[in-house]
């Protein structure tokens, strides 16, 4: 056990004023001697086909929604957005740049009825995960697993811990007891094979007890979730279900089969498995499912992040809001979504672009 200096939660990504995030696109040609020409001509008349979309894009202004799981408010990471940017060359976009308040980022609460917001902790929290009494954050960070106590609504530094000192370790989960925490290690090294782990609060006791990635416990406390398989499509298409005291993986789901699969998470009330799914050539949904992998309903419409939660009572989710090429100001917002109702509730919002 290690505890840390928050000087090192630092990371480049916080070391400037403004950050940007620039990408460029261009037009394909045949004839090395009409370039230019075919360029303009093709951007004006058929920008979609002619200028491809930009590749990569801006990375959402709110992420990792996780909700308290004795309270109303979500924790959320968030860098606010100040203004985007673009440029065009004729029609063809070549340039986008999200001006974004730096020295307001971290890790923020909003509430989930009244939508007010408040900054916890100055920096991001990469795969944030409650304790189930809420008074601890496990986090990854520079692929090793840390804890920090929570004192709603702050974080309290000195509490820093780092929990692991070797591999590539991410996607920390507590156990409903709160006596241990699932992760997963992506890299196998001199500690031990890569696959889903589990260690006591304090890092100690380390174990490891499956191949696969994104663990999540049952509400039990007597299994856990996580993600294996591969297929010409996708790295992650099925899930499994790994009970402790037999020590060997039981149960398979296919979820969406030729999909990938991420990041599933079970319902508070252990009926129901959501999850993060994209088809090779779609856009991400969340759905859900049975734990049985019975009744997969798809959620969302809209594209969503990687990264959701249900809330205590297991009636609604939280999620963002977002598509990697859309460059509006209503993409990278944290919504819920009532599952008994079909109601929709946009909990954070980005300045229209006059502010």
């Amino acid at each position: 056990m290690k505890t840390i200096a928050p000087q090192m939660l630092k990371t480049p990504s916080n070391t400037s004023s403004e950050r940007g995030i620039y990408w460029r696109g261009s037009c394909a040609l045949t004839l090395l001697i009409m370039i230019l020409s075919l360029i303009l001509l093709g951007c004006k008349d058929d920008p979609v086909d002619t200028c491809p979309g930009l590749k990569t894009g801006s990375g959402s202004p709110y992420n990792s929604p996780i909700w308290h799981p004795m309270a109303t408010f979500i924790g959320f990471n968030h860098v606010p957005l100040t203004r985007i940017e673009l440029s065009y060359n004729g029609q063809c976009l070549t340039y986008v740049n999200y001006v974004t308040k730096n020295d307001s980022d971290g890790f923020w609460l909003v509430d989930s009825n009244s939508n007010n917001m408040t900054r916890s902790f100055n920096h991001e929290l990469s795969n944030p995960n409650w304790s189930s009494d809420g008074q601890w954050i496990a986090f990854d960070l520079r692929a090793q697993i840390f804890k920090v106590r929570f004192s709603a609504p702050l974080i309290d530094l000195t509490t820093i811990t780092q929990l692991t000192t070797q591999g590539s370790n991410f996607n920390p989960s507590w156990s409903p007891d709160d006596q241990w925490i699932l992760f997963d290690k992506s890299l196998a090294d001199s500690s031990g094979l890569s696959g889903v782990w589990i260690m006591k609060p304090d890092g100690s006791n380390k174990q490891r007890l499956f191949g696969g990635a994104f663990p999540t416990w049952f509400p039990d406390g007597n299994s856990v979730l996580g993600v294996i398989g591969s297929s010409p499509t996708s790295i992650w298409t099925k899930f499994v279900r790994y009970y402790l005291s037999q020590n060997h993986v039981n149960d398979t789901i296919s979820a969406i089969v030729g999909n990938m699969n991420l990041n599933p998470m079970i319902s508070p009330d252990g009926n129901k498995i959501a999850f993060w799914s994209r088809s090779a050539s779609g856009v991400p949904q969340i759905w859900i499912m049975n734990v049985d992998g019975t009744n997969i309903t798809q959620i969302t419409s809209e594209g969503v992040g990687e990264r959701f939660s249900w809330s205590p009572d297991s009636h609604k989710l939280v999620y963002v809001s977002y598509i990697y090429n859309d460059w509006t100001y209503s993409n990278g917002v944290l919504w819920t979504k009532d599952l008994l109702t079909g109601v929709r509730k946009q909990l954070t919002f980005n300045p229209t672009g006059s502010e």
